[in-house]
Order: C-alpha cells, then sequence, then structure tokens
C-alpha cells in the first residue's frame, strides 16, 4: 500500500494546475456578462425614463434637453459602463421615442484585461399625454385664480 500512495503523491498538484485555469476562466466569463447585462438594464431604464419624462412635459421638444441630461448622468457616460454615447429623441404628434447608445470597455467594466468594447443601444417609445396641461389651449387662463366664471357669487 506504502507504494501505491508514493505513486499518487503529487495528483492534486496536477490537478488543481490542470483545474484551476477553466475554472478562472469561468469566473471572468461570468463577471463580463453580468457587467454587459447590468449596463444593457441601466440603458433601458434610461431610455424608458426619458420617454416617459417628455410625453408628460407640457411641451415635449423642451423637455428632450432635461431628458438627455437625467439620462446622461443615471448613465454615468465616461465610466466604464458608458464610454461614449448617443442619445436621440424623436417626436410625432402622438408619441416619442428615445434611442440611446453606449458603448460598453470590456476590460474596464469587466476588471480584467479583456480587449474590446460592446456597443448597446436601446429604444423606448412613449404615447405623449393628450391631457397634459398646455399653457392656455383648454381655455384656463394662468390669472383666472381658480374662479369658475359659471357660477354666480351670491
Amino acid at each position: 500500500m506504502r507504494r501505491r500512495r508514493r505513486e499518487d503523491q503529487g495528483n492534486v498538484a496536477v490537478e488543481t494546475a490542470v483545474l484551476v485555469p477553466p475554472l478562472i476562466a469561468l469566473m471572468a466569463l461570468v463577471v463580463i456578462i453580468g457587467r454587459v447585462s447590468n449596463s444593457k438594464l441601466d440603458i433601458d431604464a434610461a431610455a424608458q425614463s426619458a420617454a416617459r419624462t417628455v410625453s408628460i412635459a407640457r411641451s415635449p421638444e423642451a423637455a428632450i434637453a432635461d431628458a438627455e441630461a437625467a439620462a446622461r448622468s443615471t448613465l454615468r457616460v465616461g465610466s466604464p459602463t458608458c464610454r461614449e454615447w448617443r442619445f436621440q429623441a424623436t417626436t410625432t404628434p402622438t408619441q416619442v421615442t428615445v434611442e440611446i447608445t453606449c458603448v460598453v470597455d470590456l476590460s474596464a467594466a469587466s476588471m480584467i484585461p479583456v480587449p474590446g468594447n460592446r456597443t448597446l443601444v436601446s429604444s423606448a417609445t412613449e404615447v405623449l399625454d393628450q391631457y397634459r396641461e398646455n399653457s392656455g389651449e383648454f381655455g384656463i387662463s394662468e390669472g383666472s385664480g381658480g374662479s369658475n366664471p359659471s357660477v354666480e357669487s351670491a
């Protein structure tokens, strides 16, 4: 029996040397996929929020700049999860569509040396709120003080 034990010596070291690199590579792959997925979810949320901001605004055209600024701060543009970005908002009389494109730096986002970038695109469409208050459009003047002219005073 002793003779057999001597033959087995060093097998654990060999097995460890063979199995550890693929396990580390698998863990690194999981980290990369998780970071890219998280970036995609952030971009989706920023696009949805920006589209909603524009859709409920009194003046959708004026709200685009506010929505872009909010999306920029949400995505932390310049960080590894969104190095470069493009924001495009398109409005029609009935809806608004926001498209955000971000370039994710894989090596910085995953904290391991992985070359390359990944471009992620997200688009969100919202129906414009037809019942939002537009200044003066519904016969409500801003200086009326909330009085109702159809009600007679006593």
